[in-house]
């Protein structure tokens, strides 16, 4: 019998990462299909700051929940529920390091345990067009480092988007840290592995 989340959430994987000590799943989600009844079925309540939000971002916040909850369960947090602190970072449990990430119909989510592994970072972006690379290429890199971009091989709005989702990522992985918010162009993209798979 299908319920409200199963109609909803669907498709969930778990996924393997290079040199990832952690777990990651990912889902597709369907905003046609989002109830707030959803909310109820995995145990949490709508949070205040998402009470008179639209539908589609209480979709994603519930979707990236979901996932949250798969991944702590079998660490032995069956019950925990990820909450927003007052800079509306996820609060996860202690020794545990995660990032959260959606689009449109994606979420994704990875935790591990934080003891000597740093914090973790994730992304998932829908390709940006022509015209929004020309409105935000310049708050996202450093004029030298478009230039770095534009000779590579791969089309630019390709590579910008790379560019915005590494440093998203970038900034997931270390706010725990260093509790303070960052520009985009406080991180440079310095080099493209593109046979790896790697930005230095």
């Amino acid at each position: 019998m299908n319920t409200p989340l199963s109609t909803f959430i669907r498709d969930i994987e778990f996924l393997t990462l290079e040199n990832y000590p952690g777990r990651v799943a990912r889902c597709h989600f369907s905003l046609a299909d989002y109830r707030d009844d959803c909310f109820h079925e995995i145990g949490i309540i709508i949070p205040e700051h998402l009470v008179h939000a639209v539908p589609k971002r209480r979709a994603e916040y519930l979707a990236g929940r979901c996932l949250a909850q798969r991944l702590l369960a079998p660490l032995g947090f069956t019950d925990f529920i990820l909450l927003p602190g007052e800079d509306r970072a996820p609060q996860w449990p202690p020794g545990i390091a995660g990032a959260l990430s959606h689009n449109a119909h994606i979420a994704l989510c990875a935790v591990h345990g934080e003891p000597g592994q740093g914090g973790v970072g994730l992304d998932v972006e829908t390709l940006m067009s022509s015209v929004s690379v020309q409105e935000l290429w310049s708050n996202i890199v450093g004029v030298e480092e478009c230039d770095r971009l534009r000779c590579q091989p791969q089309a630019f709005n390709l590579l910008l988007t790379l560019t915005f989702s590494a440093k998203e990522s970038l900034f997931k992985a270390l706010y725990p840290q260093v509790r303070r918010y960052f520009d985009f162009l406080d991180a440079c993209i310095m080099a493209i592995d593109e046979q790896n798979g790697h930005l230095n």
